[in-house]
């Protein structure tokens, strides 16, 4: 019989770890093993730190606000941060949450199962004894806490057996949405299957037909800020493109809220087919076989392999579909992957129906410049160092690009409009 294989736990840019547990259940042993000294903010450290004593209790005070002055300062740094106290309290966790979600991090609890038998052998071979009237207050709540953890709103929660501790694989990297790619780019807004628009603004842009492919005689490289498909009239056409160009090379993709749709649609996770998924399905499955599985295939692969967002030019230069915000920029979670899919949304809808969006520009002021697309506007106009070059091109708009570092827009005018609703401006 082969050896269960161990557990693994994958860090994807600064990010926030909890850790979860009564007194003996192998927290800070587990820490101490797996992270960082300087990684780890202890409660009982900052007892010691504010009284010379971990275990008197008089101190507890002001040990946390140490404990979450220490946790502020790091997240204001970036830094990957763990958090070793007993956590069962909800308030503690609700406050730690918090924090991280102001920052942009994201959130991983990792619950220790130790039984209360191991708790209170591992507690007797300690220096310094906790009461086991305490030992089973902290059951009690330990109980509660696993039920009330996976409703919070932690990114990830992981169990951790005792059989794990030693054995469990903890990976600390980059969060995967920096390119070395370098400019100059040409930034192309929202497609939605608009292929005509896309060859005529390409030619605008002196990009050159090369076999099946284009390429620019200056070396610039073509970024797309998502939303390649639905709507327009050949979104196979828009997709077989960029799954070249990007394997080539030639181009950068990050992937928007329809492509996530027809991700889930190809991977077998069948979505209700909104009109323009539908037409973008029917358009894949009228090209010949075996010529629409492989596209489907390649497109598929093109948007699973795609981050989030990207980050380029050092830093200069960010890409997300929906936007970001400053704080969530080099970091990856469930809460940021779907910011920059489907931007700042209140959970309304706006009387034509789309999806009511705060105004997360109005409040930007990052270095970086964010090229952003999802909601059409009229006009690309920098703004906060921001701009939205979604122009409606399936509405009847515009299909634009921005030049980078240049800053220069060039767009075409769509040929008709594709869709049978009305751009929101």
């Amino acid at each position: 019989m082969s050896p269960p294989s161990a557990l693994q736990i994958a860090l994807h840019g600064p990010s926030f770890v909890m850790l979860v547990g009564g007194s003996g259940s192998g927290k800070s042993t587990f820490a101490e093993k797996h992270f960082a000294p300087t990684q780890i903010v202890s409660t009982d450290r900052c007892r010691a730190l504010v009284g010379d004593r971990e275990e008197v209790q008089a101190y507890s005070k002001q040990a946390f606000e140490l404990f979450y002055f220490l946790i502020e300062k790091r997240m204001e740094l970036n830094k990957t941060t763990i958090a070793d106290s007993t956590a069962l309290d909800p308030n503690v966790r609700r406050g730690l949450l918090d924090l991280a979600v102001a920052h942009g991090f994201p959130t991983l609890a990792l619950l220790f199962t130790s039984g209360h038998y191991e708790r209170r052998m591992n507690n007797r071979g300690r220096s310094r004894r906790v009461p086991e009237d305490v030992l089973e207050r902290q059951q009690v709540a330990y109980k509660e806490a696993l039920k009330a953890i996976p409703n919070e709103r932690w990114d990830k929660v992981v169990l951790v057996p005792p059989r794990d501790f030693d054995s469990a694989i903890v990976t600390q990297m980059e969060a995967g949405v920096y390119s070395d790619v370098p400019p100059p780019y040409d930034v192309i807004g929202d497609l939605h299957g608009c292929y005509p628009e896309l060859t005529e603004l390409l030619d605008r842009l002196s990009w050159r037909p090369d076999g099946d492919t284009y390429c620019h005689p200056d070396g610039r490289t073509l970024v797309s800020i998502g939303d390649l498909g639905d709507r327009g009239p050949d979104s196979p056409a828009c997709f077989r493109l960029f799954t070249r160009m990007v394997e080539q090379g030639r181009a950068l993709f990050v992937p928007g809220n329809h492509d996530e749709k027809l991700r889930r649609y190809l991977a077998g996770n069948r979505p209700t087919l909104s009109k323009g998924l539908r037409e973008t399905v029917e358009q894949l499955e009228a090209l010949p076989q075996p010529e629409g599985e492989a596209l489907e295939r390649a497109t598929l692969d093109l948007i699973e392999r795609a981050p989030p967002y990207l980050v380029l030019d050092g830093g200069a230069l960010v890409i997300a579909h929906g936007g970001i915000r400053k704080e969530m920029i080099g970091k990856v979670s469930n809460r940021i992957v779907s910011f920059t899919r489907y931007g700042d949304t209140t959970g309304a809808r706006t009387p034509e129906g789309f999806p009511e969006r705060r105004d997360w520009a109005a409040e930007y002021r990052g270095k970086s410049l964010i090229v952003y697309g999802h909601t059409p506007s009229r006009k690309p106009v920098l703004r906060y160092h921001t701009v939205n070059i979604d122009q409606g091109c399936a509405f009847g708009g515009a299909l634009t690009a921005l030049r980078y570092p240049e800053l220069e827009f060039v767009r075409v005018r769509a040929h008709r409009p594709y869709a049978d609703r009305k751009a929101p401006w």
